[in-house]
């Protein structure tokens, strides 16, 4: 791990439980600097929100063969789904 990531030297003095807590708030840190980040783009027209719907079922082709359309229709759920991607 120091090769990938090197710690500073007042956190390498603390337990490993202790270096855990502490990577996990530098991770939130940076995910909420990342997304920070995101929206800046959004705003300035660089970048934009994809809405796009996705289905429950890892195989809808074999789950309707063997159970029917009407089962599916029935069984399926769609959730909308936001992704982040720089404008073209």
């Amino acid at each position: 791990m120091s090769a990938l990531f090197k710690m500073p030297v007042r956190v390498s003095r603390l337990t490993t439980v202790d270096q855990v807590a502490w990577l996990k708030d530098y991770k939130k840190a940076i995910e909420d600097s990342i997304k920070a980040a995101q929206e800046r783009a959004v705003e300035e027209g660089l970048a934009e929100y994809v809405t796009t719907e996705r289905e429950t079922s890892p195989n809808k082709a074999t789950f309707i063969a063997e159970y029917g359309e009407k089962v599916w229709a029935r069984m399926c759920r769609r959730t909308e789904v936001k992704t982040w991607r720089v404008k073209s």
